[in-house]
């Protein structure tokens, strides 16, 4: 459902702003750049966790690369809440969803090393606030430099993208063949009603 709805998110509200702009090119190159960012973390950070046996090198390895995706989907959140508050929310919704599995990847081999719940809690909530500092960072690029509006929303629709088909798809793939196109389909759905009913 998160999938669908932050592809509905990105085709009928994010793009279309997107491209209303006379600068074109900047939300094409802003795709791009946005899908790419995103890409270099993650075969960057799962590069280094397959070369360390340690649990807490993995734990610590995991966090930072979620900490480091975790800021251009806060910008997302910031510039879909540009266009309008509705979008903003929804952003912030589907990302809400895809962040719960996030935090489990960093707290289980903590776990696993013997560190203390506690201490877990604590340096997995830390990085939650990630998301938020990356919102407050799009606010402030939306304000001070709106020329670039369409290269924004391209970097947000591109990072959204990134998320549903490398991220979000296949681990509702690894969980059920029928249920994640019910699922998709129904958040494409309601984000479609809201936008044109």
């Amino acid at each position: 459902m998160a999938s669908g709805v932050m592809v509905a998110v990105v085709f009928f509200d994010m793009l279309p702003s997107a491209l209303l702009y006379t600068s074109r090119g900047l939300a094409c190159m802003g795709i791009g750049v946005g899908v790419l960012a995103l890409a270099l973390f993650d075969h960057i950070i799962m590069h280094r966790v397959s070369t360390h046996d340690s649990l807490f090198a993995l734990g610590y390895l995991v966090m930072l690369g979620i900490a480091l995706h975790d800021l251009p989907e806060g910008m997302a959140i910031a510039l879909g809440s540009e266009m309008k508050a509705r979008t903003g929310m929804v952003i912030a919704m589907g990302i809400a969803i895809h962040n719960i599995p996030e935090g489990m990847a960093i707290a289980a081999p903590l776990l696993m090393g013997g560190m203390r719940r506690l201490k877990i809690f604590n340096q997995t909530f830390l990085v939650g606030l990630i998301t938020p500092l990356g919102t407050l960072l799009g606010c402030m690029v939306a304000a001070s430099v709106p020329r670039f509006m369409p290269l924004l929303l391209g970097f947000a629709s591109g990072v959204m993208i990134y998320l549903v088909i490398f991220q979000l798809w296949p681990q509702a793939r690894g969980r059920g063949t029928k249920t994640r196109w019910w699922g998709f389909w129904a958040g494409m759905i309601v984000i479609a009603l809201a936008t044109f009913v």
